[in-house]
């Protein structure tokens, strides 16, 4: 490993904190492997101009996570390889049909009002007069990897069958259910680091890079029938796009669609 900076204290993050996140991400993007030797707390130490027990409190961490293992007197070792994307998580983020996501429905509250932020953008005189909130956790091959709070039009909602909402994503549903009424999905994508609510729920350290989805999808009136909170492991999160590089083009609005007032 090269000398690198000091981690800094911006954000209110602590400096272990953000030395774990700096070896995790070598971790995960190949350039500590597993089975690698790696320096000593004395030798971190002086590469990263931090006290030593900064350091031991970094690999204390990553011990818990069981990305590196320690033995007295052999040293300290990367224990996990570099995480990779498999085809079912691939599904999992961006097809709403997958079928192999466990959904754990943690609250759910019916006849709520739309939260301010969500309804920018949309018709003045929306026909919905309430919503049901959704707060669940998307789990895929026993790992969580999402946390979503979905606001949906109790009018739609009422259309889903008892229980669906644990069996399938709702976009899914809106489109089993309300097909014939939704016009246009508009989302908003932003990186920031995981709370302690989210690290909880999502079995990831504090301050892990989180990827920030905001998605409303509305009907021909305009009027928002479903809007969405989603935040995804930067580990585990892929977004994936395709269209006719024409339509791309001609219609810039398919990946930059125009910022709601």
């Amino acid at each position: 490993m090269t000398a690198r900076p000091a981690p800094h204290s911006g954000a209110g993050v602590t400096q272990y904190l953000q030395l774990a996140s700096i070896l995790r991400h070598q971790i995960a993007h190949g350039e500590l492997v597993s089975g690698q030797r790696l320096p000593t707390v004395l030798q971190l130490a002086g590469q990263y101009k931090v006290a030593g027990i900064t350091v031991r409190q970094a690999y204390g961490l990553l011990k818990t996570e069981g990305l590196i293992t320690s033995d007295r007197g052999r040293g300290t070792y990367v224990s996990a390889p570099a995480a990779s994307m498999t085809a079912n998580m691939h599904a999992a983020i961006n097809d709403p049909r997958a079928s192999d996501v466990r959904f754990e429905v943690l609250e759910q509250r019916y006849g709520v009002n739309l939260p301010e932020p969500l309804s920018r953008g949309a018709a003045a005189d929306s026909s919905y007069k309430s919503y049901t909130f959704i707060r669940k956790i998307h789990v895929q091959d026993g790992e969580p990897f999402c946390m979503a709070e979905i606001y949906v039009a109790s009018e739609i909602y009422q259309r889903f069958p008892e229980g669906a909402e644990q069996q399938h994503k709702i976009a899914y549903l809106l489109n089993e259910y309300s097909k014939s009424r939704m016009l246009k999905m508009q989302q908003t994508l932003t990186v920031a680091p995981a709370d302690m609510v989210l690290a909880q729920a999502l079995g990831c350290s504090f301050a892990t890079p989180m990827a920030h989805m905001v998605r409303r999808i509305s009907d021909a009136s305009g009027h928002i029938a479903y809007a969405g909170l989603f935040w995804y492991r930067g580990d585990r999160f892929v977004l994936e796009s395709e269209y006719p590089f024409e339509l791309w083009l001609s219609y810039p609005g398919v990946a930059v669609p125009q910022t709601l007032g």
